[in-house]
């Protein structure tokens, strides 16, 4: 039996890292899940427009990259990656976990997840599946890599209509 990482040492790990992300740091994101059934596809399975759901604010602790820039057939093209961190908590109480292929929008930009990652547990325990029980450790964060995106290609803003004034095609929360 463990000394330390029990539940009640989760909670406290729990209730700093939740005020530290929530009022101290208190960047948020706009979270876009990819709608599969709304998502109309060809006889290969493949689509040209994608259909995500209504975006949600994320706390979330965002890190960003250098942006680099290449000549492509149509003009230059900007490169960056995004390194997205969540609380698992947040996660999971919204019913909003991150998937490939999920949009989250920073800044005015949009980035694509490539990659989800969630290995960082409190005490070197993951309740769910160490051996030990569900008594100790606690599964922290989930880590999503992204590159940035095209805004005409995800179709959540209206980029060809005439004036230059962006319009959002899903509906937003009220706050936003």
């Amino acid at each position: 039996m463990a000394l330390f990482g029990g539940q009640r040492d989760a909670s406290l790990i729990r209730s700093l890292n939740k005020e530290l992300i929530h009022r101290l740091i208190d960047t948020e994101v706009l979270f876009y899940k990819l709608n599969l059934l709304a998502t109309s596809t060809n006889i290969y399975d493949e689509t040209t427009s994608k259909t995500y759901q209504s975006a949600v604010l994320i706390p979330s602790m965002v890190t960003l990259d250098d942006s680099t820039w290449s000549a492509e057939d149509f003009g230059m093209e900007v490169n960056q990656t995004a390194t997205f961190a969540f609380l698992k908590d947040d996660l999971v109480e919204g019913d909003n976990y991150p998937e490939i292929g999920d949009i989250i929008e920073y800044s005015s930009r949009f980035f694509e997840l490539d990659s989800v990652i969630e290995n960082q547990s409190f005490a070197g325990k993951d309740p769910d599946s160490w051996f030990g029980g569900s008594e100790h450790g606690y599964s922290l964060s989930v880590i999503c890599v992204a590159h940035q995106t095209r805004q005409s290609k995800v179709n959540i803003v209206k980029t060809r209509f005439g004036n230059s004034t962006p319009i959002k095609n899903s509906t937003l929360p009220n706050n936003l």
